[in-house]
């Protein structure tokens, strides 16, 4: 296979959720909080904590107040909604990869390196990126570089799946380049990726708030027009009994399931779920 003929966005979002579906056997009826043969009933918490339930078995929320800090680092499990028999209303978790998100400012600007890795069947997909955003309230995009392979299953990188990118942001364009290709999308919106909504979050959550942005996915897919807006209080049950309330901000918009950010009293994004795969903080 040439190298030039991968389609990097296809390796980076195609496999993984053929995996979950194929695991799952079905979608997750999130929107729905009772019916018949629904797999969905009221006693099990608020939608925004359903894909999650059972891996709330065992979590702890690690207590962080990041709001007046410039550096800082952030881990999330990614955790896989793996669904279960309707007749008996089982819902599972697995753990299939972590999310590392480091934070700075320098030079006038905010720089966010993330390294992002995600198994399935025995291959061990991995994003790393380095993003320069501006210093506005949604650290929007200015420029970044992007890495992305897989390793198999005796852990070394396999050659053709290693593509590196880089990108910018001007005006309201957006332009990608690697090796063969360069592509441009045209944003109406501050660009954001989903590792940066986690600090704007942090900063500026407020039940007031409400905010429009264009999210490029993993540095990767455009999908423009998304909102931003508060979604009540989501109250959850830990490993330890204790029940903590949440404040929940709901995502929603073009190309994408609504996402919902799970904030505790310091204003640290604790859980983000979303339909088939999800994020919680590890440390």
């Amino acid at each position: 296979m040439d190298r030039n003929s991968i389609d990097r966005r296809q390796f980076l979002h195609s496999g993984l959720i053929a995996a979950a579906l194929a695991g799952a056997g079905r979608l997750p009826l999130l929107a729905s909080e009772a019916g018949t043969g629904s797999g969905i009933d009221t006693s099990s918490g608020r939608y925004a904590a359903k894909p999650v339930r059972s891996y709330l078995k065992s979590f702890s929320p690690p207590a962080k107040d990041l709001r007046a800090r410039g550096q800082y680092s952030l881990n999330y499990d990614i955790i896989h909604w793996t669904g279960g028999p309707r007749a008996t209303d089982r819902m599972s978790n697995a753990v299939i990869g972590s999310v590392a998100i480091k934070r700075r400012t320098e030079n006038g600007g905010v720089i966010y390196e993330v390294t992002q890795q995600t198994q399935i069947g025995g291959v061990n997909n991995v994003i790393e990126a380095q993003t320069i955003c501006n210093p506005d309230q949604l650290s929007s995009l200015r420029k970044w570089n992007l890495r992305t392979y897989h390793t198999g299953s005796r852990g070394g990188i396999e050659p053709l799946s290693q593509i590196e990118e880089t990108g910018s942001v001007s005006g309201r364009g957006i332009r990608m380049s690697s090796d063969g290709y360069t592509c441009y999308h045209s944003a109406d919106n501050p660009v954001v990726t989903r590792w940066t909504v986690l600090d704007f979050l942090i900063r500026k959550a407020d039940p007031a708030l409400s905010v429009t942005f264009d999210l490029l996915e993993d540095l990767s897919l455009f999908k423009p027009n998304q909102s931003l807006v508060y979604d009540g209080e989501t109250r959850v049950t830990l490993k330890d009994g204790r029940t903590v309330a949440l404040q929940t901000y709901a995502q929603i918009g073009e190309g994408i399931l609504p996402i919902h950010y799970l904030l505790d009293a310091n204003g640290c994004p604790q859980l983000i779920t979303s339909s088939m795969l999800s994020w919680a903080l590890s440390g």
